[in-house]
């Protein structure tokens, strides 16, 4: 799911920002509700910091933030994983006039300076500020998984269950039915219909995203028509080769039995025939006889032919039961 994850990420992260304010302000606010925290020291002294392992993640915020509010900031980079294959970056926005008014206009703080899990609604009135929003959740805490497997999985990662039903409910809006999960102590707003996720990486403007899923879902489609076709003719010709080594079996019983020389020509024929080209469908059994004749034809005589052993069987074994008494 990473890499394919990351790809969507920085496709994502690198979009042009837009000039709506509502709009930049909406995805900030998803990103910080998601991958914020606030610090709090003191009744005035108010810091924000952002965690993220996204490069391109962190240099967007940086981007938004100085569109937006004029905020400076600072990233710090800290290693997690040996050899220095993994990097988390931390933003750290300190102390500064205008922090307390955007962590006010995002719904992170009350005027009183009390910490607030909400949803602006005057972010998300139009439908391009609800696609920013669903944009920076995926930037924040969004993964889906390589069209490539199996199955199809969007989700966008929360600790915060008012928030996912948020998540839910926009996503709603925008004509996308999510569902609720948790895993631990993550909330999970997630996406399992091909769909959906198309039409959700769309608003978040992953282009290039889609084309590669839509790609791959018709292939995936072509692939499983050709195995049901493969199949179903697999199963015909089982059942085909079976049905032909029965009624050879059957007429090698009639010949051991002498029953075969009471068998009119015509199914006389077509008898021999079936046991000189035991494999052969009934459609070419029927341009083997002379005149050809048609597959109902040849199908119509084989019936007969196993119809007349099944008798002759039956009145041989009388014949031999009679004789023994």
């Amino acid at each position: 799911m990473e890499r394919f994850s990351q790809t969507v990420r920085d496709e994502v992260a690198r979009a042009p920002i837009t000039k709506c304010e509502y709009c930049i302000k909406a995805e900030l606010a998803a990103i910080f509700h998601i991958a914020g925290s606030i610090h709090i020291a003191g009744q005035h002294r108010i810091s924000l910091s952002i965690s993220t392992e996204a490069a391109v993640v962190a240099r967007r915020v940086v981007r938004l933030l100085k569109d937006s509010y004029h905020l400076e900031s600072e990233v710090r980079v800290e290693q997690i994983e040996k050899l220095g294959k993994l990097h988390r970056y931390n933003l750290m926005i300190n102390s500064q006039a205008g922090l307390h008014e955007m962590l006010y206009d995002l719904g992170m703080l009350t005027r009183e300076h009390s910490l607030e899990r909400s949803i602006r609604s005057e972010l998300l009135k139009g439908s391009c500020c609800r696609a920013s929003f669903l944009r920076g959740a995926f930037l924040a805490g969004g993964s889906v998984t390589d069209p490539q497997k199996k199955t199809y999985h969007l989700e966008l990662v929360t600790h915060n269950e008012e928030f996912a039903d948020g998540l839910v409910y926009l996503m709603n809006l925008q004509g996308i039915k999510a569902k609720i999960g948790a895993r631990k102590d993550q909330i999970l707003v997630y996406l399992k219909d091909s769909a959906a996720i198309i039409h959700f990486l769309s608003l978040i403007n992953a282009h290039t995203a889609v084309i590669k899923l839509e790609e791959v879902k018709v292939i995936k489609g072509l692939r499983g028509e050709v195995n049901r076709i493969v199949n179903c003719e697999t199963a015909n010709l089982e059942k085909t080769l079976h049905a032909a080594w029965n009624q050879v079996e059957t007429i090698q019983q009639l010949m051991r039995e002498s029953g075969i020389v009471n068998l009119p020509v015509k199914l006389r024929e077509t008898a021999e025939l079936r046991l000189e080209y035991p494999e052969a469908s009934l459609k070419e059994l029927g341009e083997y006889h002379q005149p050809p004749i048609s597959k109902s034809a040849v199908n119509h005589r084989l019936r007969l032919i196993l119809e007349y052993a099944k008798n002759f069987s039956s009145e041989a074994g009388i014949y031999h039961q009679k004789e023994k008494q």
